[in-house]
């Protein structure tokens, strides 16, 4: 396969990567502004820095919504130029070092939309995302089965329960249960419920938590979360709360069950 690749001033290049890296880690939003810039003075076709620009500079998520939108539309151009929309390239986006930063942006599309309760579009946006990426290095999956759950969709989601099955974790295990909950299909709702307990030894711990009020007790490492603790479901519930506000009576009903478990 060919690809077209522009002619490139590669130290511009590692240059505007190095302002980014300090726009990252600069204390005050007018410095990370500011090395944003020139990462993008450097490089205009630094998406990375772009969305980073983007993210600081809104002041709500809709506004950040639109700017990202603008920029996956940079990013298509540029892929498209490069040569990554043809058939070879299909499903490999993300092991294609260069098509990264566009993938994290569409990632970050995904996640807006779902905040915004765009739920059909954010649904659109994922599945999109497992063609590019048939390995889902960012994980989209998780974020689409809370989104199928919000629409009590079953038969995609045992469509992509069945697809990664051996992802059967806290992301993937909870919203299976809620949806069958939603659907008053309290038998699947248990077994899935149960499931979790296995996965996640915090499981009963965490629904006390919620139902007390007493998650901010819980704080989570300065090296990111640890699977198969509260930490996870702490991630997992801040991060889905278009699916998980209002539904306390799912939690309720799971606690009388996880009471009981012996």
């Amino acid at each position: 396969m060919v690809r077209k690749l522009k002619v490139t001033n590669f130290a511009n290049l590692e240059n505007s990567d190095n302002f980014l890296e300090m726009a990252y880690e600069a204390r005050t939003e007018a410095k990370a502004k500011s090395y944003a810039k020139k990462a993008l003075e450097l490089d205009p076709d630094n998406l990375d820095a772009e969305l980073f620009l983007a993210d600081i500079s809104t002041k709500s998520q809709l506004e950040f919504l639109q700017k990202t939108e603008t920029i996956i539309a940079h990013g298509n151009k540029l892929m498209e130029e490069q040569g990554f929309f043809t058939k070879e390239c299909m499903g490999d986006f993300w092991l294609i070092l260069e098509t990264r930063p566009y993938m994290r942006a569409r990632h970050q599309y995904a996640i807006l939309l779902s905040q915004c309760r765009m739920i059909k579009k954010a649904i659109t946006e994922c599945e999109e995302m497992l063609k590019l990426c048939k390995s889902d290095n960012l994980g989209v999956r998780y974020l689409l089965m809370h989104l199928y759950t919000v629409m009590e969709d079953e038969k995609s989601a045992l469509k992509l329960h069945k697809k990664f099955e051996l992802s059967m974790n806290t992301q993937f295990l909870l919203p299976l249960s809620i949806l069958y909950y939603k659907l008053l299909d309290f038998k699947n709702a248990k077994k899935y419920l149960l499931e979790l307990t296995k996965t996640n030894k915090d499981t009963k711990e965490f629904f006390k938590a919620l139902l007390e009020q007493t998650l901010d007790k819980f704080e989570l490492g300065d090296f990111g979360y640890r699977p198969f603790t509260i930490d996870e479901f702490i991630i997992t519930f801040m991060g889905n709360l278009y699916l998980y506000d209002g539904l306390m009576d799912y939690f309720i009903w799971g606690y009388d069950i996880l009471k009981k478990k012996k």
